[in-house]
């Protein structure tokens, strides 16, 4: 069984202590791949700047619809995790939740025309979970912390459209207290395990 999982920087595993990258044995998609063992691939598509609705400037091409394709054409894919939403939360895009959710409206749409006569992957949607705006990323994401509360809702509805399966990552992912964006170690543990139990 494959699974893929397709987001940001924080299933690429970017560490906020450092900004490097966790190994095998620390990021969310490969630790739920031990958890399942044998029998299963988990397939990594994690961009940092992955955005639902734009590109960022001078970090080359990362809309999410765009490098979508080409995984589900390379692979047989039986479950699909799409965690996206926070890079479209910066203050320089002036994006509305309205805006963010119809992105990812769009971007379940065109999944479901890419599968129009085969069998769809289950789909897995996990929500933005908290930001917190202190550091380095206090201006870059101003207004984004009561955003993204708003956007779980929207999330789920979208999810429950689509009969997409929602994991609230709001309530249950925190990001570094000090560093507002990036997950700790442990919360990709966290994630792992109930996707696991999810799966």
């Amino acid at each position: 069984m494959n699974i893929l999982c397709f987001g940001d920087s924080n299933t690429y595993g970017i560490s906020p202590v450092d900004g490097k990258r966790f190994n095998d044995n620390e990021r969310w998609p490969s630790l739920l791949g031990i958890k399942l063992g044998a029998g299963y691939q988990v397939i990594e598509a994690g961009q940092p700047n992955r955005t639902l609705t734009n590109e960022p400037p001078f970090s080359g091409d990362k809309l999410g619809v765009k490098y979508l394709e080409p995984y589900l054409r390379a692979y047989h894919v039986d479950t699909l995790i799409i965690q996206l939403g926070t890079n479209d939360l910066k203050r320089r895009f002036a994006l509305s939740v309205a805006d963010i959710a119809n992105a990812l409206d769009t971007l379940i749409i065109e999944i479901k025309n890419h599968y129009l006569h085969r069998e769809l992957p289950k789909i897995v949607v996990l929500s933005p979970p908290k930001i917190y705006e202190v550091g380095a990323y206090q201006s870059i994401y101003a207004g984004a912390a009561n955003k993204v509360r708003q956007l779980t809702a929207e999330y789920k509805l979208i999810s429950e459209r689509h009969n997409c399966h929602f994991i609230n990552g709001y309530e249950l992912i925190s990001p570094c207290p000090t560093e507002g964006i990036h997950w700790p170690q442990k919360e990709h543990k966290l994630l792992a395990e109930h996707l696991f139990q999810h799966l």
